[in-house]
């Protein structure tokens, strides 16, 4: 009987044994898949704290605009194969096209202040006009094909930063508060003129130069530059002055004399007088000029503009002057009265520095005046003209607009302007 009782017992405990197990394993089992639960449902359902999302900084604006379009202007966008009329609210871009026409000019603003204006029957590439965003180092780069362009650059704020201009046989980098004026001849001659500032050039060749203000250099069509020149100094002008108006009692039968201040170097001038400030069709164009002054006979009623820059003895032409501008009118011109005043309408008031293009109509016969100076108004009443603003320092003005009608009528209106130097 011992060993029967020895038997049931072993047989017992190992009953008890697979028993113990199996509840152990299932307790285990059950924390495994609780714990893994706790973690699914905080994965999936607790609060947890958000990914921060870091915003990329807005895009930096780095095309550049038409400031000024006269006559035939046009442009072909990258990748387009028409030509369209220039637009002043498209935004050039890399690889656009720019012409301009005979007796057509554009004037086009890039991004970082840099100014380049194109004169008659030109063509130019956009080939850069970019910032890098986190250096804010700027790049601006345009190709002359044919004709000619003036370019200005600003202080440039960020180091590194650069203005170029290419033709098909040299190339320049130029240097900050310059003006210089590059010309592409149809034999494949290129010319660089510098007026103000510095600039460094290479040749196709692989020459390079250093310019600095009022130098010269041409470079033909193999690439190969000539020696540096000094360009003459800018005449000055004396008569008529700026604002100047003269009254002839029959101004088709009148002389008007312009005057200037010689320079030393210079063997000849050349005086261009316009319609336009820009000079792009001229009525006077003349080059070789021997004496310091020129007579002009026959000036129509009206206001014009003139500028005079000096040649030497090589034949090396410096840079013009600043422009003047006169009115010519005839004695007795403009009536008196209280009758009703002219309408008025302006179309536009642009600033750039501190010259003003005013557009708009009046009456035919009304006289215009901003702030005084008289405008140039067409038979129709039209006028689009430019003046130059006056200020202690740079800011908002506000100009005072008069029309006044052959009857002696008065329409008057002011316009905020906002203008720099």
């Amino acid at each position: 009987m011992a060993r029967g009782r020895k038997e049931r017992q072993a047989e017992d405990d190992l009953l008890d044994w697979f028993t113990i197990s199996y509840r152990t394993l299932g307790i285990a089992l059950a924390v495994v898949l609780s714990i893994a639960g706790g973690a699914v449902y905080y994965y999936f359902f607790s609060d947890r704290p958000e990914e921060q999302v870091v915003e990329s900084p807005p895009p930096t604006v780095t095309g550049a605009r038409f400031a000024t379009l006269e006559g035939s202007v046009k442009m072909k966008p990258v990748g387009q194969v028409e030509w369209v009329s220039a637009d002043r609210g498209v935004v050039l871009k890399k690889g656009d096209l720019v012409q301009t026409r005979p007796g057509s000019a554009a004037e086009i603003q890039f991004f970082d202040g840099t100014i380049v204006h194109l004169r008659p029957d030109s063509l130019i590439t956009i080939e850069e006009t970019s910032q890098d965003p986190s250096t804010k180092v700027s790049r601006v780069r345009t190709h002359i094909s044919s004709g000619e362009i003036n370019l200005q650059t600003t202080r440039q704020s960020v180091p590194g930063s650069e203005t170029s201009v290419s033709t098909p046989n040299l190339s320049g980098r130029m240097g900050e508060n310059s003006n210089a004026a590059v010309r592409v001849a149809e034999g494949g001659d290129s010319d660089f003129r510098l007026f103000q500032g510095s600039g460094k050039l290479q040749t196709r060749t692989g020459q390079t130069l250093d310019l600095k203000a009022n130098e010269a250099v041409k470079v033909d069509a193999a690439g190969k530059a000539a020696p540096k020149v000094v360009l003459p100094a800018i005449p000055t002008l004396l008569a008529p002055s700026h604002q100047a108006e003269i009254t002839y009692p029959n101004a088709a039968q009148a002389t008007t004399l312009l005057v200037w201040k010689g320079v030393p170097e210079a063997t000849s001038y050349h005086v261009m007088v316009d319609y336009s400030a820009y000079f792009n069709r001229p009525i006077v164009d003349r080059k070789g000029l021997r004496d310091s002054s020129v007579e002009l006979r026959g000036l129509d009623v009206g206001k014009y503009y003139w500028r005079v820059s000096a040649i030497d003895k090589g034949g090396e032409e410096g840079s013009f002057s600043e422009f003047a501008r006169f009115t010519v009118a005839s004695a007795g011109s403009g009536g008196r009265g209280d009758g009703p005043p002219p309408p008025l309408l302006i179309e536009s008031l642009e600033v750039r520095q501190n010259i003003l293009q005013i557009k708009g109509k009046t009456e035919p016969g009304a006289s215009v005046t901003v702030n005084g100076q008289r405008l140039d108004v067409g038979a129709d009443g039209a006028f689009n003209d430019f003046i130059t603003l006056s200020l202690d320092k740079p800011g908002k003005q506000e100009v005072v607009i008069r029309a006044a009608g052959l009857n002696g009528g008065v329409r008057e209106l002011k316009r905020a302007v906002v203008v720099g130097y």
